[in-house]
Order: structure tokens, then sequence, then C-alpha cells
């Protein structure tokens, strides 16, 4: 049942999104370039995901008010998994990724073209695709604004979402200029990793909520309480996108295992291994995480660290404590919530944490 509604959802969210992109590429019919930059725009943002966080805003205000259509929700949805992918294409440049969801990541697609386009200029290939990068996540961050502000709710209501939408986007901002200087330390703690992504992954789960709540003119309570459910979802979410991450199937994740040790990304797994680990540990852990050179030898010890410390299992155990607290929140709001999309929106928490790896 759950599944059948939740695919039904996504279906719709990609039928508004590729609605969406087809204007803009009508938009630019007399500029190729441009036609060939939205195409690859588009390419990415239907080269995989789930619509989670559109799905979730879309039930939430389900829950909150079953009568209404959900037709103009799922148009502002679109703003919250418009600017995930932002921050992905973003993010990929200063993580220095090669893949995305399997495929090429969209700066190392602007690498290929300058070199396969440009070979009779002195053009730094590299430079071109990161700025063909940064160019896209700000085109695809504007696109976002622009789902926000459809003609499908009061303007006193979109104002609100606007507003809400605006906290969320400088949470993620914040979250990641502070993950930026976490990867410089080795002595990070686990309070300061929480801080991070309630900033950087935890405030789209949150506010996805709650600009359903607002959109379906819920009551404060609604409002606060579904916030607080998805952000300690969010915060579950990304712990065990930590595991996954270290430990996962690169055929499913789409990314190389070895990835985040490579880049030092100071996961809760690298976080509680240095607090429980021996001398000798820790001397392998320093050398190795953010060494882009390490050997399969090295990254190996490394998880092997990570479980042998308990690292792994802490984080396993910390995600399904999170999880069950986000429930509680469902519980505490007035008005109560429709009970079917209440189910619905605990099994999208679900979802989220009992990804396979």
């Amino acid at each position: 049942m759950f599944l059948t509604y939740y695919n039904k959802i996504m279906k719709e969210v990609d039928k508004s999104l590729k609605s969406l992109m087809k204007d803009q590429l009508d938009s630019v019919k007399d500029n190729s370039f441009l036609q060939f930059f939205y195409k690859k725009i588009e390419d990415f943002l239907f080269s995989g995901g789930k619509r989670i966080r559109p799905v979730m805003m879309i039930t939430a205000f389900s829950a909150v008010d079953s009568t209404k259509k959900i037709e103009a929700a799922v148009r502002t949805s679109l703003s919250l998994e418009l600017i995930h992918n932002a921050s992905l294409i973003h993010d990929d440049i200063m993580d220095n990724a090669d893949t995305r969801r399997g495929k090429q990541a969209f700066h190392k697609v602007f690498h290929d073209y300058a070199k396969n386009n440009h070979t009779d200029t002195n053009m730094d290939y590299a430079n071109y695709g990161e700025s063909m990068g940064i160019l896209g996540g700000d085109y695809v961050y504007n696109l976002a604004y622009r789902a926000i502000h459809n003609d499908g709710f009061s303007p006193d209501v979109t104002l609100r979402a606007a507003q809400e939408f605006n906290i969320g986007f400088l949470k993620i901002v914040q979250g990641v200029i502070f993950e930026s200087d976490l990867m410089g330390r080795n002595n990070v703690t686990e309070e300061e990793y929480i801080e991070m992504i309630k900033g950087k992954t935890a405030a789209l789960f949150e506010k996805s909520a709650r600009l359903g709540a607002i959109l379906a003119e819920g009551s404060t309570s609604q409002i606060e309480n579904l916030g607080n459910f998805a952000l300690n979802a969010g915060i579950a979410f990304q712990l065990v996108d930590d595991v996954i991450g270290t430990f996962g199937d690169p055929k499913k994740t789409g990314k190389p295992v070895e990835s985040d040790i490579k880049e030092g990304k100071k996961t809760i797994l690298v976080i509680k291994a240095f607090e429980n680990a021996s001398v000798e540990q820790r001397s392998i852990l320093s050398r190795v995480l953010g060494d882009r050179d390490a050997n399969a030898t090295d990254v190996e010890k490394v998880r092997e660290i990570m479980q042998q410390t308990g690292a792994l299992s802490y984080a396993q155990n910390r995600a399904e404590e999170l999880f069950q607290l986000s429930k509680s929140f469902l519980d505490n709001l007035e008005p109560s919530l429709n009970q079917s999309y209440k189910d619905y929106l605990i099994n999208i928490a679900k979802m989220g944490v009992y990804r396979e790896k």
C-alpha cells in the first residue's frame, strides 16, 4: 500500500519536473549551447534519486488536510528536489568527485565537453568544467525559487512558504561551510558533527515537512511537530548515509566506497573511531583519512578499525534511536494528523533509515 502511494506521488513529481524543464528548453530554442546546457541539467535531475523530500512535503500537506488537492503542492515541492540537486552539483566540485549516482558528475561532463570542442584554444578544461558546474548549480537554485512562486496558493501562504524556504537554504549553506572547516580537523566531536548535518542534510528534511504543513495552512503545533519529526529523521538519514558511503555496495550507491575515506570526511564513523581507537589505530586513521592516493589495503584497514572500535554499530544504533524519536513528534500535535498520511510519513522516514547498502 505504502509503496503504491509513494510511487504514485513520485511519478507526479517527475511529471511536473519534466514539464518545468520542457518550458526551460523551449525558452532557449534559438540558442544551441543553452539548449545543450539545459539538457544536461535535465539529465542530471533525472539521473536517479527517490524524490524523498518532495514526497515528504506532499505527504505532510495531505496529513494536515487530506481534502485539499495536491496539484499545486506538487509544483511547489519541486523547489526541494531542485535545491537538493543544486547542492549536489556544487558538492561534487568541492569533493572533486568523478561520479554521481553511477554517472559522470555534472562538472566532469563539461570538462569532457571542453576537451572535445575547444581543442584549438589554451583553455583550462578542468577550470571550465568547474565553472560550468558552479553556474549549473546556480541555475538550478534559481529554478527552485521559481517553483516556490506558483499560483496555486494565496499570496500570504506563498510568502510564508518562501520565507521558510530561505531559512532552509541558509541552513544548508551554513552546514556546508562548517563541514569545510571540520574536514581539516581530527578532533571533531559528535556534537559538532550533529550541528553540521542539522544544516547540510537535515534542514531540507525539516523544511519539507514544515512547508507541507504551511501550504495546507496547518496549526503552529502541526508545523512545529512535523518539522521536529523530519529533522530527526533527516539526522538519522545522514548517519545511515555515512555507513552506506563507507560500507555500501558501489553498484547500488553509484559511488566508490573509498571516496569518503580518501576525502577525509568527518562522518560519525570517523568521529567514533578516533574516540575509541588505540594509539596504533589512531596513527593509521590519521595517515589514511584524507589521502586521495591511499591504496585499497589502507582503506580496508580504516574500515576494519571502524568495526573494531564499535563506530559502525554505534552509527547504526544511533540512527535507530533517532528514528524512534522522530515518530514521537507525530503523536504530540493538535489537531491530530490524518492517520493514513501519518503512517505514510513514518514509512518515508523508515525508508530513509533502513536503506539497503
